[in-house]
């Protein structure tokens, strides 16, 4: 591609309306990218630990994805929902064969989209199918579900957030964000007392019957906050308990961003729909839902949409499952995890600063806080963290979005380098240190 004048590229910056968050304020202009390294415009390298909103895990161009995405692209580009392709049937099975269960609880049904908001109301609307009557959907305090309408109303409610008025019914219960417990109370002595306050909530708090239990299986934009194996269990029962489905929004964390396919499996619990989307398609746009066999189906036209079959993306999406499994993704993603926190954990005890460090593979978060003992949130800290790292030439992400996280995320491809991790960690190191020594 011919070199692109800069006056060029200022002038379709000035005429974008940019919706998305930004990257430390940085105007980058990324031109390629391999492995988990990418580069801008100025020849800049830069290693990112966001891996393109998580959406990265086999990295960038890798090469399986790309000969796919090519050898599918000289075939068939477009294909209405109502046509099957090779691609789109073969991804099913796979799908079926990789998701979670057994018997009854086999998530053995799929559907498609290309974004994970559409592809949770898919799931939503899937829930309305199967419970005619339900009047609210429950989700967690801190979730995050997308930028939907629908999935707005699901999610945390963002204080400047002027399209709520048009959110729907819905419910939200705390979590067990054990770190700050909104009972004050330290796990395991709590006896989750989050999960018999949603048992009250349930009984007393909701007009009829609940819909579905919308929630993360690890909160990822409410600062990768994950819960204590016994409340997914507990979660699961109360569901079970009064008939209501669960759905997992596992866009995120599915396809071994945290060592395993699917979170179902390192939690042991089921749920009766997932979500997933971002990390499938290795950088193709592709999401969808998974599904009990028994459940009813959506009805012809119910959930279609004109590019909710694209090839090209399902031919990348097989060849990037392929490349996890066959280059022992899953494997890495726990061995590196476990080295990082490690590592985080050391730094903790030496720098107030680092009031938490959370998470399992390679979907970690290390909360920021003023004060120790108090636990109140360095939010700035996290924009003054991101803009360093990015000087430094790593791209590190931050939880929620307005500048209101405290949470500095470490999300790189799978198939990031030891070099490259230690480089991560040095930079860790510089900033945590500049930040305490200039407070």
């Amino acid at each position: 591609m011919a070199k692109i004048h800069p006056e060029d590229l200022k002038a379709g910056r000035d005429a974008l309306m940019a919706g998305g968050g930004g990257a430390g304020d940085l105007a980058l202009v990324l031109t390629n990218g391999a492995g988990a390294l990418v580069w801008d415009n100025n020849g800049n390298e830069y290693i990112d630990c966001t891996s393109q909103a998580w959406s990265l895990n086999t990295g960038y161009c890798h090469p399986r994805v790309v000969a796919a995405a090519t050898e599918q692209i000289q075939k068939l580009t477009h294909v209405r929902s109502c046509f099957d392709t090779e691609p789109q049937l073969m991804l099913s099975k796979k799908l079926s064969e990789l998701a979670p269960g057994i018997g009854n609880t086999k998530l053995r049904k799929v559907t498609y989209c290309l974004h994970g908001s559409l592809a949770v109301e898919g799931a939503m609307k899937l829930a309305l199918r199967n419970r005619v009557g339900g009047k609210n959907f429950i989700s967690l305090y801190d979730g995050y579900h997308g930028r939907s309408f629908a999935t707005m109303a699901v999610s945390w409610p963002h204080p400047n957030n002027m399209f709520l008025p048009y959110a729907g019914n819905v419910v939200r219960v705390p979590q067990a964000y054990c770190y700050r417990c909104p009972f004050s109370l330290k796990y395991p002595g709590c006896d989750l007392e989050c999960v018999k306050f949603t048992e009250q909530t349930i009984k007393k708090a909701i007009d009829g019957k609940p819909i579905a239990f919308l929630m993360e299986p690890i909160q990822g934009n409410g600062g990768m906050i994950d819960f204590p194996k016994e409340y997914y269990q507990a979660i699961r029962k109360l569901c079970t308990k009064y008939d209501i489905l669960l759905i997992w929004d596992e866009i995120q964390t599915a396809f071994g961003r945290i060592g395993e396919m699917f979170a179902a499996e390192l939690y042991k619990t089921v749920p009766d729909i997932i979500v997933f989307g971002k990390s499938i398609g290795g950088g193709f746009p592709l999401a969808g839902t998974l599904s009990r066999d028994d459940l009813q189906p959506f009805e012809s036209g119910e959930h279609a949409f004109t590019f909710g079959h694209f090839p090209v993306s399902m031919a990348a999406a097989l060849a990037n499952l392929k490349a996890i499994e066959e280059e022992n993704l899953l494997r890495r993603a726990r061995k590196l995890g476990q080295y990082i926190t490690t590592r985080l954990d050391e730094l903790k005890q030496k720098y107030e600063l680092i009031g938490d460090v959370r998470g399992p593979g390679l979907m970690i978060g290390f909360e920021l806080v003023k004060d120790r003992k108090t636990k109140e949130p360095a939010c700035q800290e996290v924009e003054v963290f991101i803009k360093e790292g990015m000087k430094r030439g790593v791209i590190f992400g931050g939880s929620k979005y307005g500048g209101l996280g405290n949470v500095v995320k470490i999300k790189p491809p799978l198939v990031i380098t030891e070099g490259e991790v230690e480089k991560v960690l040095k930079t860790v190191k510089e900033i945590t240190e500049k930040i305490s020594n200039g407070r």
